[in-house]
């Protein structure tokens, strides 16, 4: 009984650990979409900014389609450019640009 306790307890902890680990974008700021997936849960989002954009929704255009960041609760982005020659990582607290 104890072990599976223990058990239950870890699962809980790494879920936990999971979702605090996510992190949203900073309004104002641009950034490409590989930035957004490490950043946290963007697929989504992407790939819908993507479309309503009218843009393809391949491998391509998720990873290197840049995206400016509008705030909210969600972190939510609008698409601006796809970035045909790779997408640049600003750094950390600077805008991202192709």
């Amino acid at each position: 009984m104890v072990a599976i306790s223990h058990a239950v307890l870890f699962g809980m902890v790494a879920s936990f650990s999971a979702l605090v680990s996510a992190d949203n974008c900073k309004p104002r700021l641009f950034y490409c979409g590989t930035t957004l997936l490490r950043k946290g849960n963007y697929y989504d989002q992407i790939e819908g900014a993507l479309k309503a954009s009218g843009q393809s929704t391949n491998d391509a255009h998720i990873h290197n389609g840049l995206f400016y960041c509008t705030g909210g609760p969600n972190g939510e982005i609008t698409f601006q450019a796809f970035c045909g020659n790779g997408c640049v990582d600003g750094g950390n607290g600077k805008s991202d640009h192709c």
